[in-house]
């Protein structure tokens, strides 16, 4: 920040500039002074004047200085200018505390003559509390400088600029409004302006403030400010304490100690004195923070005490209207209130702020210099009601040259051209939180607790998880090859980071389990890859039928989507390329047909993942297509990372999003890409997001289909086909994004995160889906609870998640009952995108498989129990599960970069088939897929739902059957199943240890057969042909 940091660069830090930099001189000074004048000689010290030893300092005679102005100070010691003088020269001899005390006491004689001290007095006593190393000090009087001299720019721009300095971004803000509506803020002070939660500490001031006054441990605070954004508590807590303990007074270090404390304190098994003692030090300048309100408000949520949370977040988000961590919890506790409509209006506020934070990212990765974030920003002000600062960055905008956006101009002048001289900073019917009125339920805040995260029955006896690779032993030959990177594993473009996907299918119907592989090792859209894979289960076995069945091409491919497209009861393939995608219709006799043209399926984007639903309701085949990155630029793009000279993958912000697309299925063996008319994109905010992971299913639980996407470095989507009450029957169905009002656009802090993967099921077994989301390194992967129907929260910390995924970098993930105990454990495949070991980042990395404990929390199973396959390091890609051996016992196939294929066959204890039971859906009234079906299972104690869900995570598709482990001793149960079309049927005396098939309008499943502790023959041999 040029003008921000001026004062800072110019002496306020250490050094000293001397003067005033307003050009002018005090009282007694001339006006010009002779240039080569060596000042007065000892013969006319009566005649000394200020000019003359102003004079003196200028030549910097310190010493005879000092003994002209002490000989003036006998003669005038109550003069306040002569006064002022020297402690000029004191300050010129370095003699910091010295020139301190004389400015102050030229204040104190300037006030008792009735008058104001001088704006140059007042910041030349801030500079030097500034080199004794005191900067709270010197905020002092720098802030009594702009309150009686509010005109002087460049003195806002100092305090300022030490405000933030000091982590005081809140006191900052004003001074900076004012500036920018001054027209003298620079790109600097606008981009503060978008997160002003984001500290600018500076370190060398506060670590020399330390070294000079060790006794003031303000400056710890200014420290531990990066921490305490990051959501590092308890590293920050101690600093915090010590703070807190010597300037209770502090309201900013009060407010964030407290914070620290309730983050880092369970309410049912921690000492919550501490937190009782700081509330009673808690202070009226304190409790005007938005910080001490969302410190309240998580001490209100951590103890399920909804109407205190909600008024505490209430009370945040309308100290700050711009914080997108208050008005998220806001909104999630107005949406358990019931109060939707409210909920509505305040996740769509922090769903613009969150875009906006967004585009800021993105125009880092341009190192400022992108003409297209700037504009992203600009339109994300101006729908937040920031009329001046979006007119600030449309301006900057047109300036650029850099990634350009041909719509600069036309938004500058459609922005500016809407403003007055009157226009407000902020549009106060933009101000969500304070047109929201929570009186009446803050006048009773005696609402019981709600439902916290209970005790569960977990079997703690049970046999260690163990998986093993065995892709070899079983003819799983395969391994995604991307072409040579460009130092030895290092140096991957972009496009390269992701690898291919993994697709489960029984083509051939004869109820094992096959593979669908891709490959990635070309350039994109050329057509120059590796073919494709598919492999038949043979007997447990698996057979490359690649070139039989006409699935080899050798495009540049990632995901694989598996379902009935056409309902004539055999499974199509539908391959998402970088380029043209590709539909393989299942011809029914082991081969397939590149059906593309036909149905009209085209484009030439960057596809990930895909999925086959229903998702409109008329029993027809539709398609959900995720994408990623738009534009060309990404396919020769070299990006040089800091710390390194050598070319590492681009992070995705650099490059345009590529919008979804919806297919709608006509009945005509056709595909019709509704996007434009069937997808409300404008509610996006952001824009298209960066799409990797993706899950269909109703979800919400709330009848027809909902699309969750999971998207890199941006707000999460989650479109829902639910129509509103208002809508005419029979009308199109639209897909409305609702991330942010349903929980599951962001972190619980509000903030994007790079969304890798996504694992969807009923990991909590009551009765709804819940969603867990992997992201980058430093980052923790995200467990979303569904608390209500259609409303999720972030319980990642309750559950002991956050920690042992902070070093890893998650792609695909899955829920998998390994030990068939009927609670789900967490698998999940890591592996960095590029090797930046050089900052300390792990490149390859383990798979992590997380287990249910008795609290209700997860803890992360040993390596050694898990074994090889699991402890291996890898760069893990899709994960995808299924039976391969028939046994009831859940396995998983992962792709990887450079290395083999794994599969992990799961041998965990000793068969017993009867632990587990197995459905299989198929639709007649609904589409074939039945996907949104969801079969609950109940013996006399225990109940479990899962639901048939298509798109499965990364780049995956699992095996398109429900899965349920029982536990041991269990051999009788009943089902009910709901299908997607909403009718329910119930069945009982279904025995374990078998696999049924359920047909819509069947009032029984059909028991197809046992599940064997050794894997089973095929039901019907199968032979693929060509023809």
């Amino acid at each position: 920040m040029t003008g921000l940091w001026s004062a800072l660069t110019c002496g306020l830090v250490l050094m000293g500039c001397q003067g005033d930099r307003d050009g002018t001189n005090d009282a007694d000074s001339s006006g010009s002074q002779p240039a080569a004048h060596q000042g007065p000689s000892a013969t006319d010290d009566a005649s000394v004047s200020i000019a003359d030893i102003r004079q003196l300092i200028a030549s910097e005679q310190h010493d005879r200085a000092e003994t002209l102005v002490t000989d003036l100070l006998i003669r005038r010691g109550d003069d306040p200018a002569v006064v002022e003088v020297s402690g000029d020269v004191a300050a010129g001899r370095n003699a910091h505390q010295d020139a301190i005390d004389r400015y102050q006491l030229a204040i104190d004689l300037t006030s008792r003559s009735g008058e104001s001290p001088s704006a140059g007095l007042l910041d030349k006593l801030a500079r030097q509390w500034m080199n004794a190393g005191r900067p709270f000090e010197s905020l002092e009087i720098l802030d009594r400088l702009v309150r009686q001299y509010p005109g002087r720019d460049q003195s806002r721009t100092d305090l300022a600029g030490l405000q933030l300095a000091l982590g005081l971004e809140n006191r900052a803000e004003p001074h900076l409004r004012y500036l920018i509506q001054r027209g003298v803020g620079a790109m600097g002070e606008l981009i503060v302006l978008t997160d002003i939660t984001r500290p600018q500490s500076d370190r060398a001031i506060c670590e020399f403030a330390l070294q000079q006054n060790p006794g003031d441990l303000r400056p710890r605070y200014s420290l531990v400010r990066h921490d305490v954004y990051e959501g590092r508590w308890a590293q920050s807590l101690d600093d915090l304490r010590s703070v807190w303990q010597q300037h209770p007074e502090f309201p900013e270090a009060s407010a964030y100690y407290g914070r620290a404390l309730i983050e880092t304190t369970e309410p049912q098994s921690g000492d919550t004195s501490p937190i009782a003692q700081w509330e009673q030090s808690v202070t009226p300048e304190t409790k005007r923070l938005s910080a001490y309100w969302m410190a309240v408000g998580r001490w209100a949520e951590k103890n399920r005490r909804i109407k205190a949370s909600a008024v505490a977040f209430w009370n945040a988000a309308r100290l700050n209207e711009n914080d997108g961590e208050a008005l998220g919890k806001l909104s999630g506790a107005l949406a358990e209130l019931g109060r939707s409509d409210q909920a509505a209006e305040v996740a769509a506020r922090a769903a613009d702020i969150n875009a906006m934070r967004d585009a800021v990212e993105a125009l880092f990765s341009w190192k400022k210099h992108s003409q297209r974030a700037a504009v992203m920003i600009a339109r994300s002000m101006d729908r937040l009601g920031r009329a001046w600062e979006a007119a600030s960055w449309a301006r900057f905008a047109t300036m650029m040259q850099q990634d350009p956006d041909p719509s600069a101009m036309e938004v500058f002048q459609s922005i500016r051209g809407a403003m007055t001289a009157t226009t407000p900073w902020q549009d106060p019917t933009k101000r969500v939180a304070r047109r929201i009125d929570l009186s009446s339920i803050a006048a009773d805040l005696n609402d019981a607790p709600r439902d916290s995260t209970a005790d569960v029955d977990v079997n703690t006896t049970g046999p260690p998880i163990r998986f093993v690779d065995q892709a070899a032993d079983r003819g799983l030959d395969y391994v995604c090859d991307i072409g040579p990177a460009e130092n030895g594993e290092a140096g991957l473009y972009i496009y390269q980071s992701g690898g291919g996907g993994a697709g489960v299918i029984d083509f051939d119907l004869d109820g094992c389990p096959d593979l669908m592989l891709t490959s990635c090792g070309g350039t994109p859209r050329k057509g120059d890859s590796t073919t494709n894979r598919l492999f038949r289960n043979v007997d447990g076995r698996f057979v490359d039928v690649t070139e039989a069945s006409g699935t080899g091409d050798a495009f540049f491919s990632q995901g694989v989507a598996v379902g009935d497209i056409d309902s004539d009861g055999f499974p199509d393939l539908i391959v998402a390329n970088f380029g043209r995608n590709q539909l393989l219709r299942n011809n029914g006799d082991g081969t397939f047909r590149d059906v593309t043209g036909q149905f009209g399926f085209g484009g030439n984007q960057w596809t990930t993942s895909l999925a086959i639903a229903d998702i409109d309701g008329d029993a027809l085949a539709d398609v959900f297509e995720v994408n990623y990155i738009g534009g060309d630029d990404v396919i020769e793009r070299k990006c040089m990372r800091e710390g390194t000279d050598q070319h590492r993958s681009c992070a995705p912000l650099v490059f345009p999003g590529e919008a979804d697309r919806f297919w709608r299925g006509t009945g005509t063996n056709r595909l019709a890409d509704t996007t434009v008319t069937a997808m409300d994109v404008n509610q996006t905010g952001g824009g298209p997001g960066r799409g990797l992971g993706l899950v269909v299913g109703d979800l919400d639980q709330q009848g027809g289909m909902d699309v969750y996407v999971a998207n890199d470095m941006s707000a999460n989507h989650f479109w829902t086909t639910a129509q509103p009450p208002a809508s005419p029957e029979g009308s199109p169905t639209v897909l409305r994004e609702q991330g942010a009002l349903a929980g599951v656009a962001f972190d619980g802090r509000s903030l994007s995160q790079a969304s890798m993967g996504i694992a969807a099921d009923d990991a909590d077994n009551d009765g709804d889906i819940d969603l867990y989301v992997t992201h980058f390194t430093d980052d923790y992967n995200t467990f979303y609870s569904q608390v209500s129907g259609g409303l999720w929260a972030d319980r990642t910390e309750g559950l002991g998640l956050v920690k042992p995924t902070m070093a890893m970098l998650g792609f695909g993930t899955q829920w998998i009952d390994a030990d068939n105990d009927g609670w789900l454990e967490l698998m999940v495949a890591n592996g960095n995108v590029d090797d930046f070991s050089h900052s300390g980042h792990a490149y390859r990395m383990p798979m992590q498989l997380f287990r249910r404990d008795p609290s209700g929390g997860y803890r992360a199973e040993s390596s050694d129990q898990l074994g090889p396959a699991m402890s291996a390091k890898r760069l893990g890609r899709a994960l995808a599960t299924l039976d391969v051996d028939d046994d009831g016992r859940t396995d998983a196939v992962l792709t990887n970069l450079f290395d083999p294929v794994t599969l992990l066959i799961n041998r965990t204890g000793d068969p017993n088939p009867d632990s587990a039971i197995a459905f299989q859906l198929i639709g007649t009234s609904d589409h074939r897929d039945a996907v949104g079906g969801t079969v609950t299972v109940s013996t006399e104690s225990s109940k479990w739902s899962r639901q048939r869900l298509a798109g499965n995570g990364f780049q995956s598709s699992n095996q398109a059957r429900l899965h349920f482990g029982v536990g041991r001793g269990v051999t009788v149960v009943d089902a009910e199943v709901r299908w997607p079309g909403g009718q329910s049927v119930q069945a009982t005396g279904l025995r374990t240890g078998h696999v049924y098939q359920w047909i819509q309008g069947s009032q029984r499943p059909i028991l197809l057969r046992r599940l064997q502790a050794e894997p089973s023959k095929p039901s019907s041999p199968f032979v693929p042909r060509k023809g």
